[in-house]
């Protein structure tokens, strides 16, 4: 028989003392349930045991960070099921950084880092396509080995590779989109396909437009391509697309969205999301260990600028401030 939430929540809370008093000693103090799993304070210690994948939150170290700041912690232990790659990531562009652990038996070992997979090459016959993307009037983004051409932050067309190693642009927004179009529009020029579906993103895609999924997709990458136009905006000279950590789900999934360049302080990387969006701050910090900037600059909606977002952002290992753009989508 299943054990109820509840059941498991208790467990989980009587798992992570068990496991705390084993390596670091007696305390006086009792575990308690939040939404990226268990969390116990001692002293100025927090401990938490983070939820595996099937847990409430959607970004769980984001989660961990509002729990263990808004409680003063000086130190942060966080405990997983599993090695993590990306989570190993982000803690390094924290400082001070979580410890990260792993049960063994009755007792806490350090979680062993297993490094990143190494980067994907782009073929070069994506490369020299590209230009058709360009051209059209897209923003060329590279991502893990894939070419991709973005309107106004909107994926609407990707390189792919044949069996025989030829390139062919496939347009549509999104990855499904695109697999229908290289059926539905075989024989239509890229060029011309291309035209036809930005004009219809251009439709749908500003301020002053009805609302409509094209200007609901992909928000965080809409914000990044403004300032990616417009430095500026937020006091950088010249911003490049990054691309994220590991590779997104797609159009549908919204992810923090990085640019690094050059401002008046040095290298600066510019990380943009909507929403309370408690991955911002990990996901920067997680760019923070690849990029080394010298500043951070994370771009949020006036409205969704939020004092957990604050709190975690002063743990980045670099100096970091907010900043806001007026929305270009409907409001």
């Amino acid at each position: 028989m299943a054990l109820s939430d509840d059941r498991v929540a208790a467990l989980s809370r009587t798992k992570l003392e068990a496991l705390v008093r084993s390596t670091f000693g007696a305390f006086d103090a009792s575990a308690e349930s939040f939404n990226a799993g268990v969390g116990l304070v001692v002293g100025d210690r927090a401990f938490v045991l983070m939820a595996g994948p099937s847990g409430a939150s959607h970004s769980p170290l984001g989660a961990v960070l509002a729990w263990g700041t808004r409680r003063g912690a000086a130190e942060l232990h966080v405990i997983v099921d599993e090695p993590d790659a990306e989570l190993a990531a982000q803690v390094r562009g924290l400082d001070p950084a979580p410890t990260l652990w792993h049960a063994v038996g009755a007792a806490l070992e350090p979680m062993p880092d297993p490094g990143l997979p190494p980067a994907f090459d782009v073929p070069a016959a994506a490369l020299a396509t590209a230009s058709v993307l360009t051209d059209a009037g897209c923003t060329v983004v590279v991502e893990h080995g894939v070419v991709v051409g973005e309107y106004e932050g909107l994926e609407i067309a990707r390189v792919a590779i044949e069996a025989d190693g030829t390139a062919v642009i496939r347009v549509g927004v999104g990855l499904y989109d695109q697999e229908a179009g290289a059926v539905v529009h075989r024989d239509t020029p890229p060029a011309e396909r291309l035209a036809e579906v930005i004009a219809l993103v251009r439709e749908f895609r500003r301020a002053d437009a009805t609302p409509h999924p094209l200007n609901r997709f992909s928000r965080e990458r809409w914000l990044r391509s403004v300032v990616v136009a417009d430095p500026g905006l937020v006091g950088a000279d010249h911003l490049t697309p990054v691309a994220p950590i590991l590779p997104r789900g797609g159009i549908h999934e919204p992810a923090p969205a990085a640019a690094v360049g050059d401002g008046p302080g040095g290298r600066v990387l510019v990380v943009c999301s909507t929403g309370v969006d408690l991955d911002l701050v990990p996901a920067a910090a997680a760019h923070v260990d690849a990029q080394h900037p010298d500043e951070v600059v994370l771009v949020l909606p006036a409205r969704d600028h939020h004092p957990a977002i604050e709190r975690a952002m002063a743990l980045l290992a670099v100096p970091a401030r907010l900043a806001a753009i007026p929305d270009p989508w409907p409001t």
